[in-house]
């Protein structure tokens, strides 16, 4: 064990410690390098123990989910990435609240409450990420979002203080919120959700289901969408437009089937994917005047 590894071990860190550990496999793309450090806490304690023994030693720290939505480079991270995708996975319910820990899948969420006659989250069926993602990102499918049924969130900071914040101070926005911006770590999502008949409800969370198999790319490896929504259109329209559809840079393709999905045929690198993302933004911004917003979050 190295002395990084061994030194939160020592600061009371329960979880699993895994030095240079390769990222990739952690990633809906299936790219990235290694770790320095990656740590799997067992518990919210976990993470504050880890919070204030980067703080103490100014070790730059991570949040991996389910790595959708997120480029590692192939060069990898230094310091620390904490890996909650099956941690923080509890999920308890009251009635129509739900309190979802920010490892749980989102699909899976809308899934049990659709099979509880609650509605609102249907759209997540649609959606392959974590909810600490979804929060942080405001996760949405059109005019559905995430946020517009949360009651608050469970939060730790970057001081390892922990609080409860409700709605109205989420700044929930378009793909944003106050979590993009502040340091820390999202630990649950309390929501409120509409009680409803099943079978309409489960109806509504097949159609979305069917919706993204049938118009996005999920047989090959990709982040989601790459850019978001630019005011007004459709970054996949404009993509399209520019007959970019089928575009490569090395393994890294602009789907035939939607081209807001760059997606990866196989060995893949964070070098192609941006080298890919650039001329995408370049294309577009000179045929059409549109500056592209990259939606993913590059380490």
């Amino acid at each position: 064990m190295s002395e990084l590894a061994r030194s939160l071990a020592d600061a009371g860190f329960a979880g699993a410690l895994r030095e240079e550990c390769p990222l990739a496999p952690f990633t809906t793309w299936k790219i990235g390098g290694p770790a320095e450090l990656l740590a799997e806490p067992v518990s919210p304690e976990d993470l504050v123990v880890a919070l204030g023994w980067a703080a103490g030693r100014r070790i730059p720290w991570r949040v991996l989910g389910n790595g959708s939505n997120l480029l590692i480079r192939d060069q990898g991270v230094r310091g620390l990435v904490l890996r909650i995708r099956k941690t923080l996975d509890e999920v308890t319910w009251n009635g129509p609240e739900v309190t979802a820990g920010a490892g749980a899948l989102f699909p899976a969420l809308a899934n049990q409450a659709a099979r509880r006659g609650l509605a609102g989250i249907e759209f997540g069926a649609g959606i392959p990420g974590t909810i600490g993602g979804a929060v942080v990102m405001n996760a949405g499918w059109h005019e559905f979002e995430i946020g517009n049924h949360i009651t608050a969130v469970d939060f730790v900071g970057a001081d390892g203080t922990r609080r409860r914040i409700p709605h109205d101070d989420c700044d929930f926005a378009y793909r944003d919120s106050r979590f993009h911006r502040e340091k820390g770590i999202v630990l649950a999502a309390r929501l409120k959700l509409t009680p409803g008949d099943a079978g309409e409800i489960q109806a509504r969370l097949d159609g979305f289901a069917s919706s993204r198999k049938e118009n996005q790319p999920t047989e090959l490896p990709s982040c989601g969408s790459v850019f978001i929504q630019p005011p007004g259109d459709y970054a996949g329209r404009l993509i399209d437009a520019a007959g970019l559809k089928g575009t490569r840079e090395g393994a890294i393709e602009v789907s035939d089937k939607h081209a807001n999905f760059f997606v990866n045929t196989g060995g893949g690198t964070a070098a192609q994917v941006l080298a890919l993302v650039e001329r995408v933004e370049r294309e577009v911004e000179e045929r059409f005047g549109v500056a592209l917003t990259r939606e993913f979050e590059l380490w």
